[in-house]
């Protein structure tokens, strides 16, 4: 597109449909919100692009906080399992991710869910770190914890299933 950044495109194509699958899967935003969200992020990132270090961070940063003040306006309902629009579901590994780990994530604490669901979309714990605020070690640590959580979790589902689930 004319007048856009170099490379700005390359990034919009590759972030966009993970940062409305993120969106979706932290604390459960309508798919209107989460595609409304990102894209205002997108356009926010514009004039900045080539000024901010981590645009990834960034513009889920942005993403996140649009999608609160467009939820709170609305107050819309619970999350809605029907794919979100073809760019996000040709993103098909973070929306599986993303819906199959939904409801074990928001049994979580609040500081857990969020690294969880920045993990699912592939940050690390320093973007994570960044985004949320607090240092690389305490992201870690939280994720660790949830992922523990997790793994706890599953086994359980694998118990509840009986053995002969498990040998399947």
């Amino acid at each position: 597109m004319e007048g856009e950044p170099e490379g700005y495109a390359a990034f919009f194509a590759h972030q966009y449909p993970r940062v409305v699958a993120m969106l979706i899967a932290y604390r459960g935003f309508a798919p209107e919100i989460a595609e409304d969200s990102a894209a205002e992020a997108m356009t926010r990132l514009i004039p900045q692009w080539g000024k901010v270090e981590m645009p990834q961070a960034w513009v889920r940063t942005v993403a996140l906080r649009v999608a609160c003040h467009l939820a709170k306006k609305q107050q819309t309902g619970p999350l809605s399992k029907e794919p979100v629009d073809e760019k996000a579901s040709a993103d098909l590994a973070a929306v599986e991710l993303a819906l199959i780990a939904g409801s074990v994530v928001a049994a979580l604490p609040r500081r857990q869910q969020e690294v969880m669901t920045l993990t699912l979309v592939d940050m690390t714990p320093s973007e994570i770190a960044d985004v949320l605020g607090c240092t690389p070690e305490q992201a870690r640590g939280n994720l660790a914890h949830a992922r523990r959580a997790l793994r706890s979790a599953i086994h359980r589902e694998e118990a509840a299933d009986g053995p002969d689930a498990q040998r399947a």
